[in-house]
């Protein structure tokens, strides 16, 4: 995608080095990965590993696996929703996340 970096563990590896600086300066800060197509299920691992936030849905990804079209928005925000709690990560109400922009 234009204008955007691969989906390269060693870069959002590299990334957090200058988010850990960014928590220092402004401890209330947060940060989103975004991972298009193919990758958004994995960026979505690696940023919850993180500790970032997550972006999913069919306006990056219309695709559940690589043979199966995603059903709604609903069905990948689920998908994300577990793996949030996998990692131990809470979810935002839809409240919290309208008044975090």
């Amino acid at each position: 995608m234009k204008n955007a970096l691969p989906a390269r563990r060693e870069i959002l590896d590299f990334l957090d080095f200058e988010v850990e600086q960014l928590r220092k300066l402004l401890p209330d800060a947060t940060w989103t990965a975004a991972g298009i197509r193919r990758h958004q299920l994995e960026v979505n691992h690696w940023t919850l590993e993180l500790g970032g936030h997550c972006r999913t849905g069919l306006e990056d990804n219309i695709r559940w696996d690589k043979d199966t079209l995603a059903t709604s928005n609903a069905q990948l925000v689920a998908r994300v929703a577990q793996l949030c709690a996998d990692y131990g990560r809470p979810v935002a109400t839809s409240k919290q996340a309208r008044e975090s922009y």
